[in-house]
């Protein structure tokens, strides 16, 4: 598992290359460059945690409670939910009123 609580860049993602250019790909989308989506995570914090295919439910016991909650609630209810490569998809939940926001990376179990 795998936490980053800043914009990353292509270094902090632990992942296949073509995924994780796929999740950056989708991270700008909103903003159209970098410079814009920087000063929105800036602003408004944002955090992404990649579930990797060996972390086990347990793992999760590691994060705390309000983490956790925001975890299963981006599985259970995302705002939105999309396929990147490989069989990732990113699930996105917002945490505040604000803006803020957990994306969730998963790679898919069922194939």
């Amino acid at each position: 598992m795998q936490l980053i609580n800043h914009w990353p860049s292509e270094s902090d993602i632990s992942l296949p290359e073509q995924v994780k250019h796929a999740l950056l790909t989708h991270l700008l989308e909103p903003f159209g460059d970098e410079e814009s989506a920087k000063a929105f995570w800036h602003d408004y914090p944002s955090m992404i945690i990649i579930v990797k295919p060996i972390d086990s439910t347990s793992s999760l016991q590691w994060l705390n409670d309000e983490l956790q909650h925001q975890v299963e609630f981006a599985q259970t209810s995302p705002e939105y939910s999309d396929t990147l490569v490989l069989g990732y998809s990113v699930k996105l939940s917002i945490t505040s009123d604000a803006g803020n926001g957990l994306y969730l990376v998963v790679k898919d179990t069922n194939g």
